[in-house]
């Protein structure tokens, strides 16, 4: 059985940036914040139609900022223009979804190894989120991380968030 070996760093949620499509908006995620010393992650997203793989995709874009001085340079690694179902079955389920725990910190559903095909339509909870890191990458650069997530449905931009972490060398 594999150890999970915590990771060399620390993240902290710095700031949500939420950001409106350019026609419409199908994930509104202008009601997500970060809470509190500790910056957790705390509202609501809202899937405004359900969210299928031939209509809907997504990208992640990662800059990173070595001093936090706001001078960002793109980072080579991110996740090119995806399938919503395909990227959700392969990295939702094990980058974000470790952190939620389903009925406790959020109402949005649990994606199995078969995946989930629609994403359904709804307001999704998310309540006092700090990520659990254990199978994020070993090497993230330090200083702010600013991902840049994007939903698309047929090519063009429908929402998304830029989320700012803090990445420091675990003490």
């Amino acid at each position: 059985m594999a150890m999970k070996a915590e990771q060399p760093y620390t993240v902290q949620n710095e700031a949500l940036e939420p950001f409106k499509g350019l026609r419409e908006t199908c994930v509104d995620m202008s009601n997500l914040k970060t809470v509190g010393r500790q910056r957790f992650l705390n509202g609501s997203v809202t899937i405004l139609q359900d969210l299928d793989s031939d209509n809907f995709k997504f990208q992640v874009e990662l800059f990173s900022s070595p001093q936090g001085d706001g001078q960002y340079k793109q980072l080579p690694m991110g996740v090119p223009m995806t399938r919503v179902c395909d990227g959700f079955k392969d990295l939702y389920t094990k980058i974000v979804q470790p952190s939620l725990k389903q009925g406790e910190n959020t109402n949005f559903p649990f994606i199995t190894d078969e995946g989930l095909c629609p994403l359904p339509a709804g307001e999704y909870y998310i309540k006092t989120v700090e990520f659990d890191t254990d199978t994020w990458p070993n090497q993230i650069p330090r200083g702010v991380l600013k991902a840049v997530l994007t939903f698309f449905k047929n090519e063009v931009s429908v929402g998304g968030t830029v989320m700012k972490m803090k990445i420091e060398d675990r003490q």
